[in-house]
């Protein structure tokens, strides 16, 4: 069944003009051209244009390609700061960034802070039965803290597998592949935190 097609939102655009505008700042400033930027994170030039100029909406996992080739993160690029105000930020759920995993059954929202982005990257998670969140590894030394608020996870870390249910926390090394798969027949709601390596190191 093909999907519905989404209406026009002005948070949704205004996200995505300046994701493109981000991409472009740090790939200029990298000094990097279109083919570049393609070659070190395998997705096609005519699709870093498009992005650039908010003409197409990337999945999770192209977002998270072009992060790390631009040596960044998925939240920085996504992500704006608050400045000057005794309020550092309140945003409510339509204004939260949400991506989307390519095979359509993940959401995650960025619900962190731009400020601490270094250190800790915060997200609210969910997934439909059957979904699968599929990442590559964070800096070395990295450590991905799991909390299942409804349902029943599986997380892979290359070749272990812990299963996760209601209540529980997982926490595991982040620095190489891994993935969380929705492992019930009901929808799955999760806390994610990841911890950057030198973070890990200075409370360590």
């Amino acid at each position: 069944m093909a999907r519905q097609k989404r209406q026009p939102c002005a948070q949704t655009d205004a996200l995505g003009e300046k994701l493109g505008q981000t991409i472009l700042r740090l790939r200029t400033a990298d000094k990097m051209s279109l083919g570049d930027l393609s070659e070190s994170s395998g997705v096609a030039k005519s699709m870093i244009s498009q992005i650039e100029k908010n003409e197409a909406n990337p999945s999770l996992a192209t977002l998270s390609r072009l992060s790390q080739a631009l040596g960044t993160s998925v939240q920085a690029i996504v992500s704006s700061g608050n400045s000057g105000s005794a309020l550092v930020q309140k945003s409510a759920i339509q204004d939260t960034p949400l991506l989307q995993s390519e095979d359509g059954l993940c959401e995650l929202r960025i619900i962190g802070s731009i400020d601490t982005v270094q250190w800790v990257q915060w997200y609210d998670f969910r997934a439909k039965p059957h979904g699968i969140l599929e990442s590559s590894a964070h800096p070395e030394g990295s450590v991905e803290n799991l909390t299942i608020l409804s349902g029943e996870a599986e997380v892979r870390v290359e070749g272990e597998r812990w299963t996760v249910k209601s209540g529980e926390t997982l926490r595991y090394k982040a620095d190489r592949t891994h993935s969380i798969k929705n492992a019930g027949e009901v929808p799955l709601h999760a806390t994610m935190v990841n911890i950057l390596a030198h973070a890990v190191r200075t409370v360590s």
